[in-house]
């Protein structure tokens, strides 16, 4: 599948759904499939002991799923939103393991300083 909504392939006639929201004609293999159903708010979760609730799968024509903000505009954006994350994910590795180097460094630094420290202070011990 190419852009949201085009089908490189010859389908044959497919079923068609109505749009959720507009109550468009869609084919189906077109629309994108949401559910829908209600939210309750954790009080009620807290309060309750047993909470039953319906959500259904729906359908809706991509002009609506756009402008709703389901999915994003086409193949090309969500491509690129891939490579922005997977930079970020590897800059926050680097972020990790150079933070590990510079403890290291520090420990480093904090040995070497105890161990030339402790002939100092032998050497006033054997002073006095």
């Amino acid at each position: 599948m190419g852009e949201w909504g085009k089908w490189w392939s010859s389908r044959g006639k497919d079923q068609i759904i109505k749009c959720e929201y507009c109550g468009r004609n869609v084919p189906k293999h077109k629309a994108v499939e949401i559910s829908v159903g209600m939210r309750l708010s954790r009080d009620v979760y807290e309060v309750a002991e047993h909470v039953s609730m319906s959500s259904k799968k729906a359908h809706c024509c991509i002009s609506c799923a756009k402008h709703r903000k389901i999915v994003k505009d086409g193949v090309h954006t969500t491509e690129k939103e891939k490579r922005i994350k997977e930079k970020a994910r590897q800059k926050r590795e680097m972020d990790k393991v150079m933070a590990k180097v510079s403890e290291m460094k520090k420990q480093e630094r904090s040995q070497q300083a105890k161990k030339t420290e402790k002939p100092s202070e032998d050497k006033t011990k054997k002073s006095e």
